[in-house]
């Protein structure tokens, strides 16, 4: 096995970091917090640790899976006993942390309870109750807040008010983010293909950066990248269409080819 030096790996993941500045802010604003997403991230680093060592040819014990990924053994053995089981890893029973907020509002609807509940009332049960219910450690009043900030919940003169259409997946913004995931992926797996296999033939993963700049030179550029890019994304598209056309039907069309551009100023 390769053992990276200790400075190798902080150097590392002060790299990782400051990509997950981005996806960070990405996970607030839909809601998912460190304990979700931590959680979320187990079965991550257990499939990679996987990876691993397939590629050295290593035993997969639950020590040597542990060691990798740095997961407790008790949760490697919960994975190993999910796939061995023949379910998903997301099945598997790992410790998870309970999302507060939305336990609250899992509650809400599997109890039936009316669509509106009064924040706080002595005579008939309440928005406080229900979230005393799901814990004891959360103030209700914080509980409220993160809720409305997601704009599933409203309060208007003590009443709080479930909304129904935060429960409508928005079909455009969904199929948006899916795009991104799907590009910034590519993109990431290029650059890790350069780092990791520096043998082998490397992608295109490269980018035009110039500072000190007003902005009306920002803006000139801004337009003629744009320019540009609609000028040789036709051409490409267009070679691409003539080879879709002519792989058609041959039993070795299974590849997938992905070109990317982006431009960003602040």
């Amino acid at each position: 096995m390769n053992h990276l030096s200790t400075g190798n790996a902080e150097f590392n993941l002060q790299q990782v970091l400051l990509l997950m500045d981005d996806l960070v802010q990405w996970l607030i604003r839909s809601g998912v917090g460190y304990n979700d997403f931590s959680a979320a991230l187990k079965s991550v680093f257990y499939q990679q640790a996987i990876h691993e060592l397939e590629r050295i040819e290593q035993k997969q014990t639950v020590s040597s899976i542990s060691l990798l990924s740095g997961l407790h053994r008790k949760d490697v053995t919960a994975f190993k006993k999910a796939l061995e089981s023949g379910q998903t890893l997301t099945q598997a029973s790992v410790s998870e942390p309970i999302s507060v907020p939305s336990r609250v509002v899992g509650l809400w609807i599997a109890e039936g309870l009316e669509k509106q509940l009064p924040f706080s009332d002595k005579d008939q049960f309440s928005f406080e109750d229900l979230v005393r219910r799901v814990s004891v450690e959360r103030h209700p009043r914080s509980v409220l807040s993160e809720l409305e900030r997601l704009n599933i919940v409203s309060e208007n003169e003590g009443v709080v008010f479930l909304q129904q259409y935060s429960f409508v997946p928005d079909t455009a913004m969904q199929e948006a983010r899916k795009i991104l995931t799907r590009n910034v992926h590519s993109h990431l797996q290029a650059g890790l293909h350069n780092l990791f296999k520096p043998e082998e033939i490397p992608y295109l993963e490269q980018a035009v950066r110039a500072d000190e700049l007003t902005v009306e030179s920002v803006q000139l550029l801004h337009e003629k990248s744009l320019i540009l890019w609609k000028e040789f994304s036709f051409q490409l598209l267009k070679l691409a269409m003539e080879r879709c056309e002519q792989d058609d039907g041959k039993a070795d069309a299974v590849k997938e080819f992905r070109f990317g551009v982006y431009q960003y100023y602040e």
